[in-house]
């Protein structure tokens, strides 16, 4: 039992030994008021006790600056909290200085000084009509910003006649009056409020109230004040995410907003267009406000078209923009409704998946003579039209069957496009739907089936263990012209140009 009581006890001075030292009040000085030939009331306020009790409060005043406790003092209870004093046994005609006073352990503490004139004894019935300045109090300045303040004051006596104006003046030289810069707030007795403008950033400046009646201008004491620093504010900085999970119509991209500029972010997002220097003019998201990353949704977008897209985040002071990114959205497989199949290679030109004429991989299709835009029913060399060209006719309207039957962006493929084919794939025997061909497949793994074809020549078609399929490069080789291509994987050089009527298949491609 000793020992737990030890412990507690050691616990307790532990306790005790860790409690902070107390340190002096702090105590405000309320207003002077009825101030007459030999007396006047005032007061405080302790607004904190400083950790210990207030033993003593009151009000000190003297007829030199700065009273303590040593000269004319009031004694008005203890504790925190408001209280009243009364000064009595004054001089008249007599300026003085008065000052709250908070005594705790700490020590005492004195709150800010006001001062005080005492009215003039009226000695004669003829002086009753006697008058004298006004008497006022300056109230403390509040709301400082960089240009700006806002002070006032309290018109305690009129001296006996009309006060007709009053307010504040300031300057940033010591005693300033109504020579210098003021304000016009009012006229009579009472509190009132005064605005300072028009002022110099980070810029000392000192205000007196001021009261005017028919014998003239009087000023209360001086207080001092110092205007904030000017902010200087700039548009946000931002950057432009990489734009990812791009789709046919849709893709994420976002940003950070790395400084706010001094001011809010009310405002940030993409924007993005189909033309360079996007703005919020053009579409854009909006993904909330202030600083730090976020993520953003495009959507509405054209399948296979390039986008242009930036960052943007806006304060008060603009809109700023991060750098630009630019990406193509996936297509759907299809250009005019005929099916494509990218096969990685390295030109990035795409394959169909279909002859022309055709409507599954397997079959043959239609066939043409080279050069020629419709399919017939007999190929001979008397009906051939093109034996004068010598010329590439790949996406050439005239000549190019695939762009003039399927049209948009087809368009019959050159012999180095056959070659890259050649070369870059994997060519193996395979039959499907009991058709027979070549299952081609692309550095991508993906791939096309081109079938057996033959080639007709008149009404009957030949070699139909081959795959004949037109390229839309002439090739001259001992004056000859080829155009077919085989599946032994190798050009046919052999032909005469009079071949040019073989009625043969075309398979399209596309950039």
């Amino acid at each position: 039992m000793k020992k737990h009581l030890l412990i507690i006890m050691s616990l307790a001075w532990i306790l005790f030994s860790c409690k902070p030292d107390p340190v002096v009040p702090t105590v405000i000085t309320l207003s002077v008021t009825e101030i007459t030939e030999n007396s006047a009331k005032s007061g405080g306020e302790v607004t904190s006790d400083g950790g210990a009790e207030v033993t003593a409060r009151g009000v000190c005043w003297s007829k030199n600056q700065k009273p303590t406790m040593n000269d004319f003092r009031t004694s008005d209870g203890s504790g925190i909290g408001l209280f009243n004093s009364n000064m009595s046994e004054l001089e008249d005609s007599t300026t003085y200085y008065v000052r709250a006073y908070a005594v705790n352990s700490a020590g005492t503490t004195y709150g800010n000084e006001i001062s005080f004139t005492t009215l003039a004894i009226d000695d004669d019935d003829d002086d009753e009509n006697e008058i004298l300045l006004p008497t006022i109090l300056v109230l403390s300045v509040e709301d400082i910003t960089e240009n700006s303040a806002v002070s006032g004051g309290e018109v305690t006596s009129d001296g006996g006649a009309e006060v007709t104006a009053r307010g504040v003046c300031w300057s940033t030289s010591q005693n300033p009056t109504i020579e210098d810069a003021f304000s016009n707030d009012g006229t009579g007795v009472g509190v009132y409020s005064s605005n300072i403008s028009n002022l110099t950033s980070n810029t000392t400046y000192y205000v007196r109230a001021y009261a005017t009646n028919s014998e003239g201008t009087a000023y209360s004491e001086e207080l001092s004040f110092t205007t904030l620093e000017e902010i200087v504010l700039y548009p946000p900085t931002v950057i432009t995410a990489q734009v990812t999970e791009i789709g046919q119509t849709t893709a994420v991209s976002g940003g950070e907003v790395t400084s706010d500029g001094g001011a809010e972010v009310t405002a940030r997002g993409v924007c993005w267009s189909t033309s360079q220097n996007p703005t919020i003019e053009d579409a854009f998201s909006n993904d909330g406000t202030g600083v730090g990353a976020y993520l953003s949704n495009l959507t509405d977008l054209i399948d296979y078209t390039t986008y242009y897209v930036r960052a943007y985040a806006t304060n008060s002071e603009g809109t700023a923009y991060g750098e630009e990114i630019s990406f193509t959205t996936l297509d759907d497989g299809f250009i005019n409704g005929y099916e494509y199949v990218d096969l990685g290679l390295p030109s990035g030109v795409k394959w169909a998946t279909l002859n022309v004429g055709a409507t599954a991989p397997t079959e043959r299709g239609s066939v043409f003579a080279w050069g020629e835009l419709e399919a017939k029913a007999e190929y001979i060399e008397s009906n051939c039209t093109t034996y004068g060209l010598n010329f590439d006719i790949s996406g050439n309207p005239e000549y190019d069957a695939a762009r003039a039957q399927w049209g948009g962006t087809w368009r019959m493929p050159t012999r180095e496009e056959y070659d890259e084919l050649l070369n870059n794939c994997t060519w193996e025997w395979e039959v499907q739907n009991g058709v027979g061909g070549k299952k081609v497949t692309g550095p991508n793994g993906n791939f096309i089936f081109m079938p057996i074809t033959g080639y007709q020549y008149g009404a009957s078609y030949y070699m139909e263990d081959f795959g004949y399929y037109w390229t839309s490069t002439p090739v001259d080789s001992y004056d000859n012209l080829s155009f077919d291509f085989f599946f032994d994987m190798e050009y046919n050089l052999s032909i005469g140009w009079d071949d040019r009527c073989y009625g043969q298949p075309i398979r399209p491609v596309t950039d």
